[in-house]
């Protein structure tokens, strides 16, 4: 095409600058026609028309984006195709710039192995696009293979989030050397695993055990059931009733927190102007809904503990399908992963609208909502819960079940292991596709292949540094003689604490996550601990210096 006729203007986000040509018709035009020629059902001279055509787009640590573009066909009827062609260019790039250690990302846009139905004609396929408020783990966060103008823009959301969150005009402002930068890239894991961590493990248990002694009474059982009485001959099961009515209740709340999560976003964010009312209300929403999610847990937990069988590879199998089906239904396995990886600040943009992975088109909000919560909160979350559970009782039944000191040992040194290598080597991962070639090859033909390995290992070491956590807390927790005044007290106070240090929205499942500021964890994104520093410099007088820890 001849683009000398094309009106040019120039876009600048952040370091990026923005060359565009632009004709009458968007990018995923461009896309749609030449996925529309690839369609195999198609004629064999329309199929041949597109099979030289590859665009390639690398992405790295500064989000500056290069793309090269190969055009090697004069064929008229493809240069009739009107589009728009979004060129990156940067100054003085040179092959030196292009090495392991500035890179973070490749997202290639090449013909992958797509399935058939993947390949099939959509009518109004560009049309399609994702949701502004995008799961902070999802693949969909990182990598946009379509281009559109919501994925020209995306990379301003997260900066005006974080000025909304630091209450500054400019997050500019805030002058990190490289040295401090160093030292919340070390600090980061530590302190979500070592500080924050344990405290939020300490309230789901108190929470789980609270809840099981309400099972119990309502039962009329021993209020030490299942928490000192090993032996549950003398009690039968729990009846149907009691586990099904409190998960249907736990369900209807979250779908309400679904449906209205906009008008309380709303509402919080530009029309509840007193402070003290809105840190409270924000506040009660977080623990509202952590409290939603252990009944949600611990009855579908139960559930299965009582109607199926408890032989381990029964169990054992139903947790590997489960992982199968995830892979299935979603392509991915990121939902496995929680805390410590993933954590979150106390804020109305973290807080209170789930995030949303479906591409949609002309649909209302609400419906999105729906559908979205029933994809979540029933099927995804039923095939976690399976997943967990089963390895969860396996490691109950054959990791030193006698010597609890010893088990809970072991799923500290394996599950730490897992966590700091995982955290701290994200981005040497994610940059194997650039250094080797293999993994590029790898990457280029199964994107998801090795994201998918990390968060099957990231989800071993959640489920063993959880598993040990909650031993210990279950083992050696005593204050008063009724058990239930010594889980009520620790049930508030780690929830007072956590949110003392505005981190008391990781304890929510879709909702514990944010992106990461400086890129230092591109899987498993967070920057708590940098939005402290910001907050905390301004307190004390250093706005505009240099900011350090």
């Amino acid at each position: 095409m001849d683009l000398q006729h094309d009106q040019k203007r120039e876009k600048s986000s952040g370091n990026v600058r923005f060359n565009v040509f632009e004709t009458n018709s968007s990018g995923l035009d461009f896309i749609q026609q030449i996925q529309n020629l690839e369609n195999p059902r198609l004629s064999t001279a329309d199929q041949s028309q597109s099979s030289t055509i590859s665009q390639t787009y690398i992405l790295d640590r500064t989000d500056n984006l290069l793309l090269q573009q190969k055009r090697m066909s004069s064929d008229p009827e493809l240069q009739k195709l009107n589009y728009k062609e979004i060129i990156f260019n940067e100054e003085n790039l040179t092959t030196d710039t292009l090495q392991h250690h500035q890179f973070s990302q490749t997202a290639t846009l090449v013909k992958h192995r797509l399935s058939t139905i993947s390949q099939i004609y959509l009518p109004h396929g560009n049309e399609y696009h994702h949701q502004r408020k995008l799961p902070a783990n999802s693949p969909d966060l990182s990598e946009h293979f379509l281009l559109n103008d919501d994925t020209v823009t995306d990379s301003s959301i997260d900066t005006d989030t974080l000025k909304s969150i630091t209450d500054d005009d400019s997050i500019n402002d805030y002058h990190f050397s490289t040295s401090s930068k160093h030292r919340l890239f070390i600090f980061e894991p530590i302190i979500t695993g070592l500080i924050i961590f344990p405290i939020l493990v300490l309230f789901w248990a108190c929470g789980w055990n609270l809840i099981l002694i309400m099972l119990n009474k309502w039962n009329s059982f021993s209020l030490t059931l299942h928490l000192v009485e090993i032996d549950n001959n003398g009690y039968n099961n729990y009846t149907w009733t009691s586990l099904i009515v409190p998960y249907f209740i736990a369900q209807f709340i979250l779908l309400l927190t679904y449906l209205l999560q906009d008008s309380i976003y709303n509402f919080l964010k530009y029309k509840c102007k007193y402070w003290l009312l809105h840190s409270i209300l924000l506040k009660f929403h977080i623990l509202l809904l952590a409290s939603t999610y252990i009944v949600q847990w611990e009855m579908m937990w139960t559930i299965w503990d009582q109607y199926s069988p408890q032989k381990w590879y029964f169990e054992i199998l139903m947790s590997l399908t489960s992982l199968f089906a995830l892979i299935v239904l979603n392509g991915h396995l990121c939902d496995l992963v929680c805390a410590p990886f993933l954590v979150s600040y106390d804020s109305v943009e973290y807080c209170i609208q789930f995030g949303c992975p479906l591409l949609t088109r002309q649909m209302s909000q609400w419906i999105i909502n729906l559908i979205n919560h029933f994809l979540y909160e029933y099927f995804v979350s039923i095939l976690t819960i399976v997943a967990w559970r089963g390895f969860y009782n396996f490691l109950d039944k054959y990791l030193y079940p006698g010597n609890v000191d010893l088990s809970a040992g072991l799923c500290f040194l394996f599950g730490y292991i897992l966590y700091f290598l995982l955290m701290y080597f994200q981005t040497y991962f994610e940059d194997l596709n650039i250094k080797y070639e293999f993994w590029a090859f790898v990457s280029i033909n199964f994107p998801q292949f090795y994201h998918n390995i990390q968060h099957l290992l990231a989800f071993i070491s959640c489920l063993l540094i959880w598993r040990g956590y909650w031993m210990i807390f279950d083992t050696y927790i005593y204050i008063f003689k009724e058990y239930h005044y010594t889980y009520l007290l620790l049930f508030i106070v780690s929830f007072l604490v956590m949110a003392l240090l505005q981190t008391s929205s990781s304890i929510n499942g879709p909702l514990s996550n944010m992106p990461d500021y400086f890129s230092f964890f591109p899987l498993y994104p967070n920057c708590y601990l940098t939005i402290m520093v910001m907050k905390y410099s301004k307190f004390f007088g250093r706005f505009g210096e240099n900011t350090s820890l």
